[in-house]
């Protein structure tokens, strides 16, 4: 487009000339412009074509409040990553890629109506695995919460938990709690590997217990007659037996027997009777010796043997037995 210029001293045909070269040569006709311009001037549609070229060299990126912004062509649009939380990779012929890095950095929360990994998924409060179980390692396990339901299973230790069912049976490994009983589910017997203590033992009926009183230990027995029977011969370690009577008081009978120095073997014989010590006076009667004899005399027959004076009368009347 050549540059048009007039004099001072130029005709009006003169300028008529070149305003009408100008507006046909250098300004074009109107009617010569591309049906998709809506401009009816030469500045409008100058602007409509530059904003044509704009969005077609370039491109507009907008975020989730509807802020735009345009990225014309020969501009750099930046995508830059963050340390711990997102990696940003481009690479040739025109691709962006976006990770992220092995280990990620939260600073403030994730929502998501559920995240998985794995087998593993967390929704709405609940973590489930699809291969039925989660195992935690060697980690320790601890909550100030509760555990609501289900089955504890662990091959460690669960120690400072209080373990509270809402059910009326409860079972850890083999052993059962229902209400106050506790019972192996397969066997009869529970094995207590260190010392057990309570306040007292009793057999199912309550028919003997085992407790203390007055600083002593004591087996009771719930009959009326006080009975124990023991199935095994009972060894006492001590050297004496105490027995209380029938009376609680400060008196007791004790049996105690002298160190041995050898086995020995006290029998009581198979009858009724009361037992005859060196502190009995006056208890051995005619009825417990028996008829034996010296020749044809029995032992327990009086007989008697009197010295007489010249008279006849006795002076002196001796007793012994046989005849």
């Amino acid at each position: 487009m050549a540059v048009r210029n007039i004099a001072v001293t130029d005709t009006i045909e003169k300028f008529r000339t070149e305003f009408n070269a100008m507006t046909l040569n250098d300004f074009g006709d109107i009617a010569n412009l591309s049906g998709s311009l809506t401009a009816t001037n030469l500045v409008d549609a100058m602007n409509e074509t530059l904003s044509v070229a704009t969005n077609t060299a370039g491109f507009r990126i907008e975020d989730s409040s509807s802020s735009q912004q345009l990225i014309g062509g020969g501009e750099i649009f930046k995508i830059l990553g963050t340390s711990n939380q997102i990696n940003a990779v481009v690479s040739a012929t025109d691709t962006l890629t976006l990770s992220m890095p092995n280990a990620v950095s939260i600073t403030t929360s994730i929502t998501a109506p559920t995240v998985s990994t794995g087998n593993l998924s967390l929704t709405n409060g609940s973590i489930t695995d699809s291969s039925g179980s989660i195992a935690f390692g060697n980690e320790n396990l601890s909550t100030t919460g509760t555990f609501g339901s289900g089955n504890i299973t662990s091959s460690g230790n669960i120690s400072g938990v209080n373990i509270t069912g809402s059910g009326t049976t409860h079972t850890l490994g083999t052993v059962e709690i229902s209400g106050n009983t506790i019972r192996s589910t397969d066997s009869t017997r529970i094995n207590i590997n260190d010392t057990f203590r309570a306040n007292t033992f009793e057999t199912q009926t309550g028919l003997i217990s085992i407790d203390e009183t007055s600083g002593f230990g004591r087996i009771s027995s719930s009959r009326g007659d006080n009975l124990l029977v023991f199935n095994a011969i009972p060894a006492f370690q001590g050297s004496s037996i105490i027995f209380e009577g029938a009376t609680a008081d400060n008196f007791e009978t004790t049996i105690s027997v002298t160190d041995p120095t050898a086995d020995r073997t006290i029998t009581f014989a198979d009858e009724s009777g009361t037992v005859i010590s060196t502190g009995s006076a006056d208890a051995v009667t005619e009825a417990m010796m028996a008829n034996d004899a010296i020749g044809q005399n029995e032992l327990k027959t009086v007989v008697t043997l009197q010295i007489l004076n010249s008279s006849g009368t006795p002076l002196k009347t001796l007793y012994g037995a046989g005849a």
